[in-house]
């Protein structure tokens, strides 16, 4: 049993990228995406960059790098080059932490198997994403959230140092000022948490240097002009309505879609347990039922916190990107529990066994499901492309798009002015309207 259960790990691993891969490939631009590729037909890198900062938000971090990798738009297969980019720096960010986690706890886990891990845990962090279309796959969107992401990990590595370099504190230095200047949830959970270590007097220079960069970052963007002028439009809150958009947005995060968010990742984290199992018990207690109700409550504080954050911003509730923060927390949360409960369970149980094999007969269902999906999907976005660029003489009625599936869908509107519209018009440089078909 044991080397049947060993054999499945990697296997489990190498489904999960083959999902990726194919969505990758499948993955076609929408809304946003098509006003930037519109906008550098006829404006400068510098113009977008500065309508960007005084007009629209100040997240200058991730808008530098939205407007710099969109120049090469027309590139072949530049989406899943793209998207391959990103989720192999995030792999790198999750390794280099675990790396430095098996050194500091001197868990003697092998380099291999931390490799394996690595997407494991990627796979976690992508089901406990409540909107992986827009946080992963949009690439307007995951520039922001999936790339302040890949900052955090590749940041939180230095704390598990015991000797530290030079390049350690230049990988911190650049993790902390994109996070700054791209996610502000994020930074806020960030600074309250290097304010905690200092308190704690454990990291000090690290956290001093951390809390002065991330904030030094974050204030550049919250200042900028496009930021105020973000705010002034949205309507602030009462005390009441602000706690009760909250609670609302808090329910909706965690148990709306539940079932095909948490609760895969919870089975797809399950190797971590074996992964405990592996190691010799540690010396502290372990309490399951104590640790379990703690993390529970840690992960709704830091739920409801995120989504009180956002709410004020916006004044309304929020869109599950922005929520990344709280995803982030809950993956970590889950890892880390099922790792200590397998450390404390030295005995077999056989059941594993079969969840093992339910995650390998899940992937493949759900990756060759998706996967007709998203052909289905990118097939019918081709050809509405084709139809539009060829055929540039009347106002275009296009039918509706397919299921997207975990793609962001490009789908428009019957009203010719939506910005959606409008976006795609731009983006594909057409001279006329183009509107979704009612007669269908």
């Amino acid at each position: 049993m044991k080397f049947k259960l060993t054999a499945l790990i990697p296997f489990q691993a190498i489904l999960f990228v083959l999902f990726l891969l194919l969505t990758f490939f499948f993955n076609r631009f929408a809304a946003d995406d098509y006003f930037f590729i519109g906008e550098l037909r006829s404006s400068s890198f510098k113009e977008i960059y500065n309508h960007l900062y005084y007009e629209w938000h100040g997240r200058w971090t991730s808008n530098f790098l939205l407007v710099y990798f969109l120049k090469f738009n027309q590139a072949p297969l530049f989406l899943m080059v793209y998207n391959t980019i990103s989720v192999g720096l995030l792999y790198v960010g999750i390794t280099r932490s675990l790396y430095a986690i098996n050194l500091y706890y001197q868990l003697s886990i092998k380099k291999k198997t931390l490799l394996i891990y690595s997407v494991i845990a990627i796979s976690v962090l992508f089901f406990c994403t409540v909107s992986a279309s827009d946080t992963w796959l949009w690439y307007t969107s995951s520039i922001v959230y999936l790339w302040s992401t890949t900052a955090f990990f590749f940041g939180l590595s230095i704390f598990f140092k015991t000797q530290k370099n030079f390049l350690d504190y230049l990988i911190f230095g650049l993790s902390v000022i994109y996070i700054g200047g791209s996610n502000e949830p994020l930074t806020i959970l960030i600074i309250l948490a290097l304010l905690f270590l200092i308190l704690k007097k454990k990291e000090t220079i690290v956290s001093c240097l951390g809390i002065f960069l991330i904030l030094g970052a974050f204030l550049i963007n919250y200042l900028s002009p496009g930021t105020l002028h973000r705010d002034e439009i949205t309507e602030p809150l009462g005390n009441l309505d602000l706690w009760l958009y909250s609670g609302y947005a808090f329910v909706d995060f965690l148990f709306r879609n539940f079932h095909t968010t948490f609760l895969p990742a919870l089975f797809l984290a399950l190797p971590f347990y074996l992964l405990g199992k592996q190691i010799t018990p540690s010396s502290n207690k372990f309490y399951p039922v104590k640790q379990l109700l703690i993390s529970i409550l840690l992960i709704g504080c830091v739920t409801f916190f995120n989504q009180m954050i956002v709410v004020q911003a916006l004044g309304s509730l929020p869109p599950h990107r922005s929520s990344m923060m709280s995803s982030i927390f809950i993956a970590l949360v889950m890892i880390r529990y099922l790792f200590l409960l397998g450390r404390y369970h030295q005995s077999k149980f056989k059941f594993i066994k079969y969840i093992m094999v339910v995650n390998i007969l899940g992937l493949i269902t759900f990756t060759g499901y998706y996967s007709m999906i998203h052909n289905t999907y990118s097939k019918a976005v081709d050809n509405r492309i084709e139809q539009l660029i060829l055929d540039d003489n009347n106002l275009h009625q296009v039918v509706a798009l397919p299921n997207s599936g975990y793609l962001y869908s490009a789908e428009i509107t019957p009203d010719t002015s939506h910005y959606t519209n409008q976006h795609l018009k731009s983006g594909l440089g057409l001279t006329n309207d183009v509107m979704l078909s009612t007669d269908q």
